[in-house]
């Protein structure tokens, strides 16, 4: 098993941290100090980095297109307009293309024979149609921190917020697994009356509401996206003013052994689209000994539902 991020690792890193030590040190008078601090590595790995390119071994493939990208990065972290997340992306985004036919490819061949002869294309295969459901992925993400921004500055909040805190969830198109499924890890919760989520979304961060919205798909290809807020006879009112179709099911009708568990919501959610003929854009688990009433509102975006919730908290008031 060689992958060619063997070679990214030990050639394509140290020669691109050797030319940024370099341009930093020679063009914009750093020390080596200074250099190693911003690098994030020691005093005596800089000197090592640098003694590289005194090497013949470094080859004249790879060089240019990491002298620029050497040059552009130097010069964003000498005048502070690069910020760490566009170096990743920058360094990202030219191993993605060496590898898609390019320098590491050739190299990654040369190495593993094998490849040759098997007309490897493994990297131009998988970013290639791998761009989809990276586009999807970003979308989620981003979707549910402007859900998250729209909570955060709503006053009222706190008003539809159960005992178990919120959380909203978001899969990308067809969507099979949780890990397929962002959320906010640690929910959103109650600091001093408004809400707040001290983490970014991340794939994955929410099972359990995951898992809810991935049956709710099962029934209803169009869904995307979930949360949960309260259920008492406010909720309810303010969702039959919204004219919102409404499924709910109660525990004591579904198998003691299974009321506890994420079990029971699996019979809930089946129960009631079987008499719905489709799946409700609001499902009501009426709770039971030790578990908390809740509202579970499905749509096809993270700010569309956002927006929903903040009305139903409008209506409360």
């Amino acid at each position: 098993m060689r992958p060619p991020c063997e070679i990214v690792v030990k050639r394509l890193l140290p020669v691109l941290r050797a030319l940024v030590a370099r341009e930093l040190m020679s063009v914009y008078g750093w020390t080596q100090s200074e250099t190693a601090d911003k690098l994030g590595v020691t005093q005596p790995a800089v000197s090592s980095y640098l003694s590289l390119l005194e090497s013949e071994d470094t080859g004249q493939g790879d060089l240019e297109d990491l002298a620029l990208l050497a040059k552009k990065i130097s010069k964003g972290l000498a005048s502070g307009g690069m910020s760490l997340s566009d170096t990743v992306m920058e360094v990202c985004g030219l191993c993605i293309r060496l590898k898609s036919g390019g320098f590491i490819c050739t190299l990654h061949k040369d190495r593993v024979k094998d490849l040759r002869e098997e007309s490897c294309e493994v990297c131009l295969d998988l970013f290639g149609s791998g761009t989809e459901e990276v586009e999807e992925r970003h979308k989620a993400i981003n979707e549910l921190k402007r859900a998250a921004e729209l909570f955060e500055a709503y006053e009222g909040f706190t008003s539809v917020m159960p005992q178990v805190r919120v959380n909203i969830v978001m899969a990308t198109q067809n969507a099979k697994s949780v890990s397929e499924v962002a959320g906010i890890p640690g929910r959103i919760v109650e600091v001093r009356g408004r809400a707040k989520a001290f983490m970014d979304p991340e794939f994955g961060a929410s099972s359990h509401l995951a898992k809810i919205l991935l049956m709710a798909i099962c029934f209803d290809q169009s869904l995307r996206a979930a949360v949960n807020i309260k259920y008492n006879e406010s909720v309810r009112q303010a969702l039959e003013k919204l004219k919102l179709t409404v499924g709910c099911f109660d525990r004591e009708s579904i198998p003691m052994e299974m009321r506890g568990d994420e079990s029971a919501l699996a019979v809930g959610l089946s129960q009631i689209a079987d008499r719905a003929g489709g799946m409700p854009r609001v499902i009501i688990d009426l709770g039971g000994y030790g578990i908390e009433p809740i509202s579970y509102l499905f749509g096809e975006s993270a700010v569309e539902l956002a927006k929903l919730v903040i009305q139903i908290a409008e209506l409360l008031k």
